[in-house]
């Protein structure tokens, strides 16, 4: 199991080339919900250089991981791998391969945790889908809530007769946090 110090040099590093990361406050609440949840099967939209998802990878869950840069997604799997996190990297746009992944998946409810941090103006497109791919009592997180994009987002998770959400908050950003409580 990965402790959450490991990632300092790779929070460094990504800092320095200017590469959007949580950061060492968000990665470590991030850290401690993993490790309180202990989700088997994690689905990630926006992988960049792995940063969060070897957060998310940490107890040694499953990350299915979708990043749209190619290269990057070559770096998130290195870091994966010196981590010790099972990924398995989609390239391809977030929005279209969730899609995919719920039309081609016969048992839906797979996932425990699903991490939204990818393009914020579409958020709200994948909301459905990520819902319908989430077994009952799982969690989406969103990062980046209080950024202008997710206002829709934000707006249709607190409605949602699915989930129950609640916002935590690191200054003026943070994160969306729903359990789905029911099927339907």
């Amino acid at each position: 199991m990965m402790k959450f110090e490991e990632l300092k040099q790779l929070e460094e590093q990504s800092i320095e080339r200017g590469i959007p990361i949580l950061g060492a406050k968000k990665g470590k609440w991030l850290y401690d919900k993993v490790q309180e949840l202990r989700p088997q099967l994690i689905l990630e939209l926006g992988t960049a250089n792995g940063y969060s998802g070897s957060i998310l990878g940490s107890t040694g869950a499953g990350l299915l991981t979708i990043e749209l840069d190619s290269h990057i997604a070559q770096e998130a799997m290195q870091n994966f791998s010196s981590h010790h996190v099972k990924a398995q990297v989609l390239i391809g746009d977030a929005a279209t391969e969730v899609d995919k992944l719920s039309r081609n998946l016969k048992n839906h409810g797979t996932f425990d945790l699903i991490f939204i941090d990818f393009a914020k103006k579409k958020y709200l497109s994948v909301l459905e889908n990520s819902i319908s791919l989430l077994k009952v009592g799982g969690y989406i997180i969103a990062d980046n809530i209080n950024f202008i994009g997710c206002a829709d987002y934000r707006q249709r998770v607190q409605e949602h007769s699915q989930l129950q959400t609640e916002f935590v908050l690191f200054g003026v950003d943070g994160f969306g946090v729903s359990q789905k409580i029911r099927s339907r």
